[in-house]
């Protein structure tokens, strides 16, 4: 009986955890504002296509490290480190999903509405 509760109380918990482990983050991925701007990056920031993996951002000429990330909902606010010539640089990156569709704001200049690359 005492190995019946045990399996139960196992399954019962990966369940719970399964989900929060296996499911993709919907930010992750390759956006763009448009379809033909995913393939290569542009020559502008509107024209480029922004990179966001696990600990890092990119995003036109900008490559950056996340440093901390808050999130509320479907919102991640998100401190990330840039590197340039004269060192790093922090710039805040607010990053709203909304299925296929992100809103990118990017060191707090106007928001960018993006869509995920094929």
């Amino acid at each position: 009986m005492k190995i019946l509760k045990c399996v139960t109380v196992f399954v019962a918990l990966s369940a719970m955890a399964a989900p929060a482990v296996y499911a993709a983050d919907p930010i992750i991925g390759r956006w763009a504002a448009e379809p033909s701007f995913c393939a290569a990056a542009g020559d502008t920031q509107a024209r480029s296509p922004l990179v966001v993996t696990d600990n890092s951002v990119r995003w036109s000429g900008d490559a950056c490290r996340i440093g901390r990330v808050y999130r509320a909902g479907d919102t991640a606010y998100i401190e990330a480190f840039c590197s340039s010539a004269t060192g790093e640089r922090p710039i805040a990156v607010t990053l709203r999903s909304r299925g296929d569709r992100l809103a990118v704001t990017w060191a707090r200049g106007a928001p960018t509405d993006m869509q995920r690359c094929p």
